[in-house]
């Protein structure tokens, strides 16, 4: 990366970028698949990977939302610094960003370092439980936070070398980067886990991270910094469009701590399921999210800059268009094909009959959320593009409170799918309030246009859902005994009805559906 060549529009098309991103966050997501096969087969839903999971809530969460895409402060480190055109000024304000964010992140990670029992005491109380059961998951959760407390510092830098590299267009190395946690945490795992027991989870998340902010630096270390302590107008305009959106990530992470807070009234495993529940929702749609906020987030923020908002409409709703496309069948599958794919993915090891019921249940209620989940992220990103963070801030801090009362509520009859119910029912709500907010900023986002598209896609994928759970059905029979034959009739079931989606939307002449085809039909003629 050469500052004599800082050039801010986007040079490649959507569509490049968006298959590039999603090509190798596949990648990523697939090591991390992995990671969470083997962590069930060795600690299956028991109190181990409960005080695992517990402990991640402020640490390896920490890092993926700080850290990840799309996290504040790859966010802000892409709004700061898309506009700046002068060098010595775009030079001293990533020194001053790095250093003042190194500062910061150390600080509450001694602060959290003694008061880590005690937050263990509030996020898993544990009612319900026997004394002997409260202090072991305690001392088990406490031990771990504390081992993964640098994992805070790590999530602000690496989230700015993100951030760095997504203004210089630079794609790949933040898309495949945290694989490479994924795979130490395997290897720590299967190397250690028999002497150390769940420590190994503890520190083969830590050491992983530290990979993953190492690998950054060979691009990094190319820029040439200005040392300089005195904060530009710039620096101060990014911890202060940071701050409320760390505070909004940080409430959003409050969701979460409520749901754990409730969930660990229930039996054992409860929350190790909801955890692998959320990332097997995850698996498809971090990758498109991925793959379309990295690249969208510049150009909203151009459009925005040059006042072409009627530019920045067609192009959210082209990105809309295009998530619901691909979200909706991966959505409906996912809810029609379930119960075999918890059972191939991890029903092994410790990870028993009982395990994959908890899963199952989680899975249920938590799967529509898939596409109100999209939605309400793209629309944050158009607040971002107007430097605006508090507005997504402020509808998250409202969140809580419904969160809270739906878990309340839900939780008697429901359950384990009580608590992802009220997810899916928080995420409605959300979109519908930033929906409504977005219109003092732009006008109508005028979704209505996008209500045809939208109910032809729900039509396939709910025809081509019916289909795949059908053959999967009749499958089952003969393939109840074999291994191999149940990954055979899932990837055909699968398959099918992927490709019978996708002819519909072609028969219904569905724009997404027809672009698709035309990009397969260019990438092969390109590579005959």
């Amino acid at each position: 990366m050469n500052q004599d060549k800082i050039d801010h529009k986007p040079k490649k098309s959507l569509a490049n970028t968006f298959s590039l991103v999603a090509i190798v966050t596949v990648l990523s997501k697939i090591a991390g698949l992995l990671r969470d096969i083997v962590l069930l087969q060795a600690f299956g839903t028991s109190m181990i990977s409960d005080a695992f999971n517990y402990a991640t809530l402020f640490t390896g969460n920490f890092f993926i939302l700080f850290g990840g895409l799309g996290g504040p402060f790859h966010t802000s480190t892409v709004a700061i610094l898309t506009p700046l055109k002068d060098k010595k000024e775009f030079a001293t304000t990533t020194f001053q960003i790095i250093f003042y964010t190194l500062i910061i992140l150390l600080f509450l990670a001694i602060i959290g370092y003694f008061i880590s029992p005690y937050i263990v005491h509030i996020i898993a109380p544990a009612n319900g439980h026997s004394q002997i059961y409260q202090i072991k998951l305690w001392q088990e959760t406490t031990l771990d936070l504390r081992i993964m407390l640098p994992l805070i510092i790590m999530a602000g830098l690496i989230g700015i070398a993100y951030g760095i590299m997504n203004v210089y267009d630079k794609f790949f190395l933040p898309s495949i980067s945290p694989s490479i946690s994924s795979i130490v945490l395997i290897i720590s795992v299967l190397m250690t886990s028999k002497e150390i027991g769940g420590l190994s989870l503890a520190y083969g998340t830590l050491v992983g991270a530290l990979f993953q902010l190492l690998s950054q630096f060979s691009l990094i270390t190319q820029l040439h910094f200005t040392f300089s302590l005195k904060p530009t107008t710039d620096t101060i305009n990014f911890f202060q469009m940071l701050w409320p959106a760390a505070i909004g990530t940080s409430i959003g992470q409050l969701n979460i701590y409520v749901d754990s807070f409730f969930t660990s009234q229930l039996q054992e495993g409860s929350w190790t399921a909801i955890v692998n529940a959320n990332r097997l929702v995850q698996l498809p749609l971090g990758v498109l999210l991925t793959a379309m906020l990295v690249p969208i987030l510049p150009r909203f923020t151009t459009y925005v800059f040059e006042n072409k908002i009627d530019v920045l409409k067609a192009e959210f709703h082209k990105a809309l268009r295009i998530l619901w496309f691909l979200a909706i069948p991966l959505g409906t599958l996912l809810f029609a094909l379930k119960d075999p794919v918890v059972e191939i993915l991890f029903k092994r090891g410790a990870f028993n009959q009982d395990s994959k019921l908890l899963l199952i249940n989680a899975l249920t209620f938590l799967i529509p959320s898939i596409f109100f989940y999209v939605a309400r992220d793209l629309i944050t990103r158009v607040f971002y593009a107007h430097k605006d963070t508090k507005t997504p801030y402020y509808v998250a801090l409202f969140a809580i409170f419904t969160n809270f009362i739906f878990d309340f509520i839900l939780i008697k009859p429901l359950g384990i799918g009580g608590i992802t119910l009220s997810t899916t029912i928080v995420t409605i709500i959300n979109l519908v309030i930033l929906n409504a907010l977005i219109k003092q900023k732009i006008g109508s986002l005028e979704l209505t246009k996008t209500l045809k598209p939208l109910l032809t896609m729900l039509l396939a994928a709910s025809l081509s859902s019916l289909t795949a759970y059908l053959i999967m059905h009749n499958c089952a029979s003969f393939s109840s005994h074999s291994f191999s034959l149940k990954i055979i009739c899932l990837s055909f079931s699968g398959g099918l009805g992927c490709l019978m989606y996708f002819i519909l939307c072609l028969f219904f002449k569905l724009n997404e559906a027809s672009y698709g085809l035309k990009f397969i039909q260019d990438k092969i003629h390109k590579n005959p």
